[in-house]
């Protein structure tokens, strides 16, 4: 319908155009194009400025992940695709696509690791954890655990390798989240956490509580949301590994037009184990985020919340 419009408009023109003698063909069509860019072709705008209905702490817990989002994403498409009888080369170009992961190992179906790159290891690699099967997954979906008790945790993404209902091995990537976390423009900006506890505090050392029993009450039924009150309410949002949800969080007093001072940086090289010796647990009170306004633009946090509800392991096909 739209070339049938159009036909009959450049029609239009070049008749209204013949009717003055002193235009030149090429004047006339100089004319038509112009009227079709006007009225039928007009060049689509965006305002960088609109961010939608989002409140600033939102926005900033965008921009602090999105980086390390994009990341996560690109490593769990290639474990995915990743072939099940890889390569030497194959571990070679994980680790020069992805140089912020501690390394890539095949590990049969007893646990004994087949092979490792790169083969030194400074802390205790377990990858027994993920020859578990999950039961609300399907068999070949990928599994994901955080290994703690060393000086820092370590994040474990494994592909699990069927031979019809046999399991034969697993292909794992690990990193440390401390790692991942520079990736970020802000590092400091934003806590790491799964139901285990934290794997990465930023500058707010004990100020969050993870690693509970409600949160994971929480992410059951939640992607994202608000916990605690006043000066100790965060704002947070999941993105699966495999089956492991790792939730980044922000407080709400975060934002261009926040008026609170940010929390003083304390000077903790590794983030903790456990959460035991924070501050009092606030009464969660979970408040689903507001919705884009339509024809707002895509900014980190939009783009964060795309990419991981696509990851859900509830909601892949």
């Amino acid at each position: 319908m739209r070339y049938i419009l159009l036909s009959f408009f450049v029609c239009g023109c070049l008749a209204a155009s013949a009717c003055q003698s002193h235009q030149t063909l090429k004047d006339s069509w100089k004319f038509t194009k112009r009227q079709y860019t006007h009225y039928l072709n007009t060049p689509a705008t965006v305002d960088l400025s609109d961010t939608g209905n989002r409140a600033d702490y939102e926005i900033a817990l965008g921009e602090a992940v999105l980086n390390i989002d994009n990341e996560l994403a690109r490593l769990i498409r290639a474990m995915e695709n990743t072939d099940h009888n890889p390569s030497p080369e194959w571990a070679l170009s994980m680790v020069q696509k992805f140089p912020w992961i501690s390394g890539v190992a095949l590990v049969g179906s007893d646990g004994v690791v087949n092979s490792r790159y790169p083969e030194y290891f400074a802390k205790e690699f377990d990858a027994s954890p993920l020859l578990e099967r999950d039961p609300k997954q399907r068999p070949g979906m990928l599994r994901g655990y955080v290994r703690t008790g060393d000086s820092s945790p370590e994040i474990y993404l494994g592909n699990p390798v069927y031979f019809g209902e046999d399991l034969l091995g697993i292909i794992v990537a690990h990193f440390d989240p401390a790692t991942l976390a520079t990736l970020s423009p802000d590092p400091d900006s934003f806590v790491m956490f799964t139901p285990t506890g934290i794997v990465w505090q930023g500058r707010f050392g004990g100020g969050l509580s993870a690693g509970t029993d409600e949160w994971k009450n929480i992410l059951e039924n939640k992607s994202s949301g608000t916990i605690g009150s006043g000066d100790s309410a965060f704002f947070w949002l999941t993105r699966y590994i495999g089956n492991l949800p790792l939730v980044y969080a922000i407080p709400i007093t975060s934002g261009k037009n926040s008026s609170a001072e940010k929390p003083a940086a304390t000077p903790v090289e590794q983030p903790p184990a456990s959460d035991s010796e924070g501050k009092k647990q606030e009464e969660a009170r979970i408040i689903a985020p507001a919705q884009p306004t339509a024809g707002s633009t895509t900014n980190g946090l939009e783009a964060v919340e795309r990419q991981a509800a696509a990851d859900v392991p509830g909601k892949q096909p």
